[in-house]
């Protein structure tokens, strides 16, 4: 099937719960969506060589439980090549995977596509036949951060980059740098503690927030 070129109104409703208790091993919860979400975008990225890596609270979560925070409604990711990635390829792979890559609020999403043939870890969820209209409708999807290279440094040779709604704050990415979550390791900002002090303060590691981007 041939991707289509809507927006929202193309992802599915899902059924999930954002309760404190809830762990990526719960079916029931956003967070073994978006658990599955990160693999599945791992697996993708790296079978087309697009870098990318975890940010903002996505890496919140890997740094101070090592895990997907319970109440968030997506993964946070900044990825590298724009023009690839919205290529009719890259869209209509997606698509035919299961998934819907679309524009919504200034930014590049992917979310669960309506009529989707993911059935492996899905098909505990409740799928609403009325068509999502604004992104509060989501109950979980992948936020894609544009990154442009800033600069290089000299002395180790490793790029920095301003990532999407961070334009003062500059990121060392060696793409060697990884974190944990639930076991699996997938690549990060080379200076976590900076990026996450930037972003959520101080105290961070004890400090609760819904304010996860």
């Amino acid at each position: 099937m041939k991707f289509s070129r809507v927006g929202i109104s193309e992802c599915s409703s899902l059924q999930c719960s954002y309760s404190t208790q809830c762990t990526t091993k719960n079916e029931t919860c956003c967070a073994y969506i978006l658990k599955h979400f990160l693999v599945f975008l791992d697996g993708f990225f790296r079978s087309h060589n697009l870098t990318y890596v975890v940010i903002y609270g996505s890496l919140l979560g890997a740094v101070r439980d090592h895990t997907i925070i319970p109440w968030t409604h997506d993964i946070d990711v900044g990825y590298f090549n724009s023009t690839y990635l919205h290529s009719n390829e890259i869209r209509n792979e997606l698509y035919e995977n299961g998934y819907h890559l679309f524009e919504a609020i200034g930014m590049s999403r992917i979310c669960v596509r309506k009529n989707n043939s993911i059935t492996n870890w899905l098909t505990t969820q409740i799928v609403h036949r009325k068509s999502p209209t604004v992104m509060g409708d989501l109950s979980a999807y992948i936020d894609l951060y544009t990154a442009a290279k800033n600069a290089t440094n000299p002395i180790s040779n490793i790029s920095i980059y301003t990532i999407q709604t961070n334009d003062n704050f500059l990121t060392p990415i060696s793409f060697e740098k990884m974190v944990e979550i639930d076991g699996q390791t997938f690549p990060t900002v080379d200076n976590v503690h900076e990026h996450l002090v930037y972003n959520y303060g101080n105290r961070y590691m004890t400090e609760i927030s819904d304010r996860t981007m």
